[in-house]
């Protein structure tokens, strides 16, 4: 699916690179990939196979991609299968631990396990999608999500009685630079995302609005997609215009400094799996405002100021309680700091090695 190495920055989603590339300290991982991708962006110790260059029907490719995973099985036979997502990774990972008799981990990163109507968002909102989520839910030897907020809503939303596991993705704490820092003006708020409605910016840019009738402060936004005219209209209407400075999409080493210069992120997302921005933040000294979704939804608001979906006047009036209280912002972005460095991908990576250990295990005793 192109988590290594692929993307518009050839870098894939660097902490799915970050937690493989750990992984491989402690087993020997073959990267499949239906797409393409950059070689040179994959952790060297992982060896990459790709889909054919081709240009033949997508289903065939994937079939011609299994038949080289089952042939290399039979030269160096494979443990286990782990697949990022329901389709068509987790499908097919299934089909073949099944052929291969080999157990499968599916991991769910995004939407695979809800259905947001209003936006038409998510697997389940689509019949065909949804079928194969619900199998490959069921089917899977394990199933892994990554935050207890994104199992509580597959749970209602599949439904499924099976175990579902948690997970987290965690960042490495040390490609950023914390910063403990003092409100100062102008306050220097960020947001980092993709232009898109499950990230809900029309809340953000509203909640930032109001702020800015009472305090001077500016808006850095990283991420594509921004250059359409619902944006214009509404930065227009909104008297924004002079108050946000578009970076565009940035490599993930350009990031840190971002957050160097950063006082608030704003993050107000309808739903979020996990969260890794705030992740980031977090370890940087910036304060967390932020939608009651992902990994904020599962620690609460010791660590940041959270408002419910949608709710822009709430957030503008938490941002601004945030602003006049120094011994507030000092407070959450100190805790919040000493949180993520305990829970960062150090911890994160020992819990996968034990459930892999131990499914492992488990597998041998069932002669796989």
């Amino acid at each position: 699916m192109g988590i290594l190495g692929g993307g518009p920055q050839g870098q894939g989603i660097p902490v799915l690179s970050d937690l493989f590339n750990r992984l491989s300290f402690y087993y020997k991982i073959e990267f499949y990939s239906f797409n393409r991708v950059d070689v040179s962006q994959v952790p060297f110790s992982i060896r990459v196979t790709q889909a054919v260059n081709w240009k033949i029907p997508g289903r065939l490719k994937y079939f011609m991609l299994a038949i080289r995973l089952v042939i290399n099985h039979i030269c160096r036979p494979y443990d286990l299968l782990f697949a990022v997502a329901a389709y068509p990774t987790g499908q097919y990972a299934v089909i073949l631990g099944k052929l291969l008799n080999r157990p499968v981990i599916v991991q769910y990163i995004a939407l695979e396990a809800v259905c947001l109507p209003e936006i038409s968002s998510g697997n389940l909102c689509s019949s065909g999608l949804k079928k194969i989520t619900k199998w490959v839910s069921e089917k899977s030897t394990a199933l892994v999500m990554i935050s207890d907020y994104q199992k509580k809503i597959a749970l209602q939303s599949l439904p499924t009685t099976r175990n579902i596991h948690v997970l987290p993705l965690r960042i490495t704490c040390q490609n950023f630079q914390f910063l403990e820092r003092q409100i100062t003006f102008p306050i220097r708020f960020i947001h980092v995302a993709y232009f898109s409605p499950i990230k809900d910016q029309l809340t953000l840019f509203r909640a930032f609005a109001e702020v800015t009738k009472r305090f001077d402060c500016h808006l850095t936004i990283v991420g594509s997609g921004f250059d359409v005219p619902e944006v214009t209209e509404l930065l227009m209407e909104l008297g924004l215009i002079n108050k946000i400075t578009f970076k565009g999409a940035l490599t993930y080493s350009q990031i840190p400094v971002q957050f160097y210069q950063a006082h608030i992120l704003l993050h107000t997302s309808l739903f979020e799996s996990c969260g890794v921005v705030i992740q980031e933040a977090m370890a940087s000294g910036v304060a967390v405002c932020s939608t009651s979704v992902g990994m904020l939804a599962d620690i609460g608001t010791q660590f940041a100021m959270i408002v419910p979906p949608k709710d822009f006047l709430q957030l503008a009036k938490k941002i601004i309680e945030l602003i006049q209280d120094q011994n507030t912002y000092h407070k959450i972005t100190s805790e919040a700091y000493q949180w993520i460095n305990k829970y960062d991908a150090a911890w994160d990576i020992e819990n996968y090695r034990l459930f892999i250990d131990d499914l492992l295990t488990k597998a041998q005793s069932k002669n796989y």
